[in-house]
């Protein structure tokens, strides 16, 4: 870069003399050995605009305000960005959901620029939402296969989660027509597919043999209601308080025979200390998604492989050969049953 800079310097008869024109060369170097600030490529873009070397052509803008609604009974979210503040951000994507599923709609995040929300898949197929602020110009320092704050939250919560990507606030620029709307939507396209829960109810506080026993629930839709049913069930038939010891999801397409769907189970079985237990799991390893990048510099990479499976769950919770599987209940299949524990 330097000698082609200095190679259409005019001559001295014209313009400069030779020490002149050598002490532009000695400039020229110096400017291109200079790396940016922050010590590498990905963090130049957020170099103070007034340096003379890195002139940048700015918009005048604002922040913009993203927000995310979901339906805990589909695994769709409705997205919008751009808006002039968080309550009409809010109130848009909560609308559109509500209209798409009928009611029964939330907020999981609402930010301004330069916010994100981040999207996590767990085995079964449920998203997971979580948001995250930085200051503004500052760079992206972190590694997301690390630091993603939804598939965190997975992890904690669940298992077989895996990066969906996510969402960016946008800014609002102040250059265009007033009358020009910058909001742009990203609702779901198609059909809705909706979950199909298990879930498994027992006493909080059992006191005799009659109460050694688990209510179980599976092929029902709405999961606020199914809660609601089995709970009031295993509390009118034990006399005690209940509570839900474990779920499982299914996506509605397994019952057509879809093989990209994520069928849950629930799974029953007895620990290396004689006390009966459930955790959930799916059928089949989950088909690998395409990975979609947040950022142009997110690094690439590939997840490492989590227990999914029945045997793979059993394997990480008991010492080898400790653990009794006695029986699993696909979510998709509509049952209501009594369980009595194993001995």
């Amino acid at each position: 870069m330097a000698l082609a800079a200095l190679a259409a310097l005019p001559s001295a008869a014209h313009a400069q003399s030779a020490e002149q024109q050598a002490q532009h060369a000695r400039d020229m170097n110096d400017i291109a050995a200079t790396p940016p600030q922050g010590g590498n490529e990905r963090d130049s873009r957020f170099r103070p605009y007034s340096e003379p070397s890195y002139q940048y052509d700015v918009r005048p803008s604002t922040p913009g305000f993203l927000a995310v609604a979901y339906h805990v009974d589909t695994g769709s979210t409705w997205a919008s960005v751009a808006h002039k503040n968080g309550d009409d951000a809010k109130k848009h994507v909560l609308a559109a959901c509500n209209a798409a599923t009928g009611g029964g709609c939330y907020i999981a995040a609402a930010v301004p620029s330069p916010g994100t929300i981040y999207l996590a898949e767990d085995a079964m197929g449920q998203t997971w939402i979580k948001e995250e602020m930085r200051e503004y110009g500052a760079p992206y320092t972190y590694d997301y296969r690390i630091t993603d704050p939804a598939r965190i939250d997975c992890q904690v919560k669940s298992f077989g989660c895996s990066r969906m990507g996510g969402y960016s606030s946008e800014y609002i620029y102040l250059d265009l027509d007033p009358s020009i709307d910058q909001v742009k939507d990203y609702f779901p396209k198609g059909k809705l597919h909706w979950n199909r829960w298990a879930m498994v109810a027992r006493p909080t506080t059992p006191t005799t043999a009659a109460h050694n026993k688990s209510w179980l629930i599976s092929g029902k839709e709405n999961s606020a209601a199914t809660r609601k049913e089995i709970l009031d069930r295993c509390q009118a038939d034990s006399g005690m308080p209940c509570a839900i010891s474990a779920y499982a999801v299914s996506d509605n397409e397994v019952l057509t025979n879809d093989t990209g769907s994520e069928n849950g189970l629930l799974v029953h079985f007895v620990d290396g200390r004689g006390k009966n237990r459930w955790i959930s799991a799916v059928t089949t390893k989950p088909k690998k998604k395409k990975y979609k990048k947040m950022f142009r510099d997110d690094p690439d990479f590939v997840e490492a492989p989590d227990p999914v499976t029945v045997q793979e769950r059993i394997d990480r919770i008991c010492p080898p050969g400790s653990c009794r599987v006695i029986a699993t209940y696909d979510a998709a299949t509509p049952r209501m049953q009594v369980i009595e524990d194993v001995k």
